[in-house]
């Protein structure tokens, strides 16, 4: 109906029947054989992403064809030259509000990212994750390696943690003890040590606060604890098994470890542990008699140097804290905050292999990847109210589709979403509310 004036009264005009009304809204009257089907695409589970992106201020650090590949890389991993496609199939584009965006420009959005004051990034981050964790500034760090094929990046190729020999780049993660939210991380070549990695990191821990740390073996030996300690770090540290610290298993008794008093149980296996004053601290020699079995079993196929054998089964532990031997020791082998960590980098996120060639494609590729674990760490978070982690949530989310519709004899368009499961529907909720 249209108002129109008939001698010189307001009288209304039938223009067409549309439907009856519903909710105060009018619904159209179709037939279902004019109805067809012009777009399917992901929904969902962009919504959910992008939600927490905005939460976390995501959008507001870095370009949106950045954004495209956080999400893309966060969701499915499509190798960048079929983006395009891919991008038709998913709400992306539209939750950014961008009409289209080419392969340059993701490629561009690399070497972009990379360029950035990244530090500045992580900081906005961790200030919301520190929140999160109680402003609890313990942290976990550790380093991975993966390969890459570029030839731009300086690293000569070496045996990586797989066996393969092959160019590799090691990243440093820093994480927080309890949820695991990333707070910084750092890229190096293959060929750098951990303890050199770690000498790079004290200074940048040090003047972001971190002087709580949990450190894996082969990141510290007693001369870098020297330094640590005269800048008033605590520190739980796994320590490689020099000549000097065999010479202080040796002074372990054997079958005074292995009694029951000294047995601290963790979530796999049961290992025992004894401990004396060490550098300001106390050092704690750790024997996990499962492990020694397995291990001498192997070492015993190829070698019978009992002099190396007597140390399998055998590991020692630094620290300068106030918890008791037990405790210290279920904080060093229970820390699945970073491997979890990594453990999503690297399989959910696809972190390995990098697929491409330039120094700055390759190191943006990690940033990106970190932001997409920023978000999945986050949602995994949220999600314990739902008892899912986060990409399980993701995975429920992606039959979540939003259909476009035309009535091919009006020319009339609109959208409609597939019906949400109740899983869907909670996890959506959990996710509007949090955000």
């Amino acid at each position: 109906m249209r108002s129109t004036r008939v001698n010189g009264k307001v009288k209304q005009e039938f223009i067409r029947y549309i439907g009856k009304e519903m909710g105060c809204s009018p619904v159209r009257r179709l037939s279902s054989v004019d109805v067809r089907v012009m777009e399917v695409r992901r929904s969902l589970d962009v919504e959910a992403v992008h939600r927490i992106a905005l939460k976390l201020g995501i959008g507001g650090m870095i370009q949106k064809s950045a954004q495209v590949m956080v999400y893309s890389q966060l969701l499915d991993r499509p190798a960048i030259n079929r983006m395009p496609e891919y991008l038709q199939e998913t709400e992306i584009l539209r939750h950014l509000d961008i009409p289209h965006v080419s392969t340059q420009d993701l490629y561009t959005s690399l070497s972009d990212i990379n360029s950035m004051d990244f530090s500045y990034i992580e900081k906005k981050l961790s200030d919301i994750f520190l929140e999160l964790e109680g402003n609890r500034r313990t942290v976990v760090i550790d380093v991975t390696d993966t390969y890459f094929t570029g030839d731009s990046m300086d690293s000569r190729p070496r045996k990586g943690k797989e066996g393969r020999v092959k160019k590799l780049m090691q990243i440093a993660l820093v994480v927080t003890e309890k949820h695991g939210f990333p707070l910084m991380h750092r890229t190096y070549g293959g060929n750098i040590s951990n303890r050199m990695i770690m000498d790079d990191l004290v200074k940048d821990l040090w003047i972001n606060g971190y002087t709580v740390i949990v450190v894996d073996r082969g990141m510290s030996d007693p001369q870098r604890i020297k330094s640590m300690l005269s800048l008033n770090f605590t520190m739980i540290c796994g320590l490689r098994k020099t000549e000097d610290l065999k010479r202080i298993i040796d002074t372990v008794d054997r079958e005074d470890i292995y009694r029951k008093e000294h047995r601290v149980k963790l979530v796999n296996t049961e290992i025992y542990c004894n401990s004396m004053e060490y550098h300001g601290g106390r050092i704690i020699v750790v024997f996990n008699p499962s492990m020694e079995s397995v291990k001498k079993a192997h070492y015993y196929e190829h070698s019978s140097d009992e002099g190396i054998a007597k140390y399998l089964g055998y590991s020692v532990i630094y620290h300068n804290t106030s918890l008791t031997d037990a405790e210290v020791v279920r904080k060093y082998y229970d820390k699945d905050s970073v491997e979890r960590a990594f453990k999503q980098m690297k399989g959910v996120l696809d972190l390995r292999p990098v697929r491409v060639w330039l120094t700055s494609h390759i190191e943006g590729h990690v940033k990106i990847c970190y932001l997409s674990y920023a978000i999945l760490s986050y949602l995994g978070y949220i999600m314990e109210k739902v008892d899912h982690s986060g990409s399980e949530a993701i995975d429920l989310l992606r039959p979540g589709y939003r259909v476009y519709l035309e009535d091919s004899k009006s020319g009339f368009r609109w959208e409609k979403m597939v019906t949400q499961s109740a899983m869907q529907k909670k996890i959506m909720d959990v996710v509007i509310k949090m955000t």
